[in-house]
């Protein structure tokens, strides 16, 4: 999960923050801000200063604050209300300059679990909007925040941490600076707090005492870990400091300089491997180098690339990610695919597939073709030439272009504006020894209705003495291909590991067979449990009362009463595996679009249900009593079209 405000205006990194904002060319007008927290109370008090030229500006701040005094220099100014929570403010040439706002009140109530905006003892969250502070219309700002809460509470704010926070008797001091931003977001909470310096960044964690005192090492250790590759690969940090704030929120948000990881989040064991770095990617892409939404959102696309990617790539995953990725896709129903620059927002279903994984498996096959010192390049073009502005899908094609020194308009054109998949078909292959060598030839073809799509598809020859690899251009319709190799061929496959982006031809079922499609129905076994189904589905069903293997559907009941079902419909023996192992399972029906849930009682059918979110992407889960898994994977695809045998000469 991850939300973008933004920065603007590239700093090299080891300059000075405050001297920045002093220098007289700064491109952004200096807004500066002073807070006073207090969120047992729920009250808020701030002053912004910030520089106005005369005529008329408009701002928006939430009604439900006061707006105290409004001054230029010791001149009173009037805020003249022109609608719900927006002002006009007429500056006469004479006070043009420096603006004083003041302003206050008590926050609205609100629900951590629910709301976007609450102040509240155990945790506060002030996001961008609704504006809780006066926000003009300017497109960016430089900013200098001093906050200050009571004792024992403690926050964090847009920007990097310009200098070791004061704590005494009074309460706890801060001040935030960010060379260009385009609004503020700060959050507080009864934390303690930990700190790393890694290469001249502050590493911080702010967490409750008892997730401080359990997980605070863990995270700050993995920072540290993934802010050093990162910045080999992406280009220098954009900031001064990256802060991990707990939440009472259920969230995972990325903000310049911090992120925001919910109390229950935070122990989860796989969070430090995953989202975290995610979270820290976006300091990169998102948070740093900002989003044209207009023309597309390629960050969720970059991040999920050089952050989740990059880390499964080194701990030997890769292939089974580029799997997954692919299975999402092409289980993805048609009614639900688009091309990837109309991706804006979204990380679950199917906006998760198409600007998560679908973007992420292009740039994947972007630096297969131009190298990995190109990539690197392109990031670091990318990072240099748009930290702290707004970049959109041209930037980033340009800068990859520029990296590789190839034009790849023509590359990228395709993958962003056209929804769909290609598919791949191997035939026609044949062997010759010739004078010591066998030559393997074959046809390599795309097989779906729609026109051709750039590929470039990897063809494996594996022989007696060992496994060559080839690559195949195949930009038009068909290409026919012919290899030599020193040994006699046994097996030519296409495409074996899952890396290009492709529709696969024999896919096993997985849950998210049966949540991404809006035509699912459900078997119900037992009263009640249709709020289960839409937890699992998120959305609800039409009931249904026939077993058709070919449409969507997902059964649940008790673990005697979905086995029963089962023995009254003509399903394959496989099928019948899961029916009482461990205490709740889910598993998918191989050769069908059908999946089942059964549980051995009420706490065992909450506990799966709760871990099915994680689940879209696997054909069994089983858990026991304690909701711990005890078995999980994927169905293997019954056929392998792009696989040929070939029998060996005598």
């Amino acid at each position: 999960m991850f939300r973008i405000p933004s920065p603007q205006a590239w700093v090299p990194v080891g300059l000075a923050l405050s001297l920045l904002l002093s220098a007289p060319a700064a491109a952004d007008p200096l807004w500066q801000m002073n807070l006073e927290l207090d969120p047992a109370a729920g009250t808020l008090q701030g002053e912004l200063q910030l520089p106005l030229p005369a005529g008329s500006h408009t701002f928006e701040l939430m009604d439900a604050f006061e707006l105290e005094a409004i001054t230029a220099g010791e001149k009173p100014l009037e805020a003249i209300p022109v609608g719900t929570g927006r002002y006009r403010l007429d500056v006469p040439a004479a006070a043009a300059g420096e603006i004083s706002v003041r302003w206050g009140g008590a926050m609205p109530e609100g629900d951590p679990q629910r709301s976007r905006l609450f102040l509240t003892a155990d945790g506060g969250f002030l996001p961008e909007g609704p504006w809780w502070y006066p926000r003009f219309e300017q497109d960016a700002f430089a900013l200098r925040l001093e906050g200050r809460t009571p004792q024992g509470q403690r926050f964090v704010a847009t920007g990097s941490l310009a200098a070791s926070p004061e704590l005494d008797e009074f309460g706890y001091t801060a001040v935030y600076e960010h060379p260009g931003t385009d609004s503020i977001v700060v959050t507080t909470g009864p934390w303690e707090e930990r700190e790393r310096l890694v290469d001249g960044v502050r590493i911080r964690t702010l967490f409750p005492s008892h997730l401080d005192e359990a997980h605070a090492e863990d995270y700050l250790e993995h920072s540290a870990e993934y802010l050093r590759l990162f910045s080999e690969r992406a280009g220098p940090y954009p900031y001064r400091s990256f802060t991990i704030a707990a939440s009472p929120m259920p969230v995972g948000y990325a903000f310049p300089g911090f992120t925001v990881l919910g109390e229950r989040v935070i122990p989860l064991p796989f969070i430090p491997r995953t989202s975290l770095a995610h979270e820290l990617m976006h300091s990169w892409w998102g948070t740093g180098v900002r989003i044209d939404y207009d023309t597309g959102n390629w960050s969720e696309a970059l991040t999920t690339y050089m952050a989740d990617y990059y880390l499964d790539a080194l701990r030997g995953d890769a292939a089974n990610t580029r799997h997954r990725w692919l299975l999402d896709l092409t289980w993805l129903p048609e009614a639900l695919d688009r091309p990837m620059v109309t991706f804006r927002s979204g990380n679950q279903g199917a906006n998760r597939i198409v600007g998560y994984n679908r973007g992420a498996m292009m740039f994947r096959m972007l630096e297969e073709r131009i190298g990995g010192e190109a990539f690197s390049t392109g990031a670091q073009l990318l990072n240099e030439r748009h930290m702290f502005t707004v970049a959109g899908w041209e930037d980033i094609v340009q800068a990859f272009s520029d990296a590789s020194g190839e034009e790849l308009d023509g590359f990228f054109t395709p993958w962003l504006e056209r929804a769909g998949l290609p598919e791949l078909a191997l035939h026609s292959i044949s062997t010759q020894s010739e004078e010591g060598r066998w030559a393997v030839s074959g046809v390599l073809e795309q097989a779906q209705h729609e026109a051709p799509w750039p590929l470039r598809v990897p063809i494996e020859i594996e022989t007696t003495q060992g496994t060559e690899r080839h690559m195949v251009a195949l930009q038009d319709r068909r290409s026919d291909f012919r290899f030599l190799v020193e040994d006699q061929p046994i097996v030519v496959s296409a495409d074996p590991h899952y890396e290009v982006l492709r529709r696969l031809p024999d896919p096993p079922p997985i849950l998210r067979t049966v949540s991404l499609d809006p035509e699912t129905r459900l078997i119900a076994l037992q009263e009640g449990l249709e709020p289960f189904a839409r937890a699992v589905l998120g959305f609800t069903p039409e009931r249904a009362e026939d077993f058709d293997p070919q449409a969507p559907l997902l059964v649940m009941g008790s673990t005697v009463d979905v086995a029963r079902w089962l023995d009254r419909v003509d399903v394959t023996r496989a099928a019948l595996e899961f029916t009482d192992s461990g205490h709740a399972r889910m598993w998918t029906l191989p050769g069908t679009r059908t999946a089942l849930i059964s549980t051995g009682d009420a706490t065992g059918l909450h506990n799966i249900v709760g871990a099915l979110r994680h689940h879209g992407h696997r054909s069994y889960l089983v858990q026991d009593a304690d909701g711990r898994t005890v078995n999980v994977g994927v169905w293997e695809s019954e056929t392998n079209p792009l696989r040929v045998e070939l029998t060996p000469e005598p």
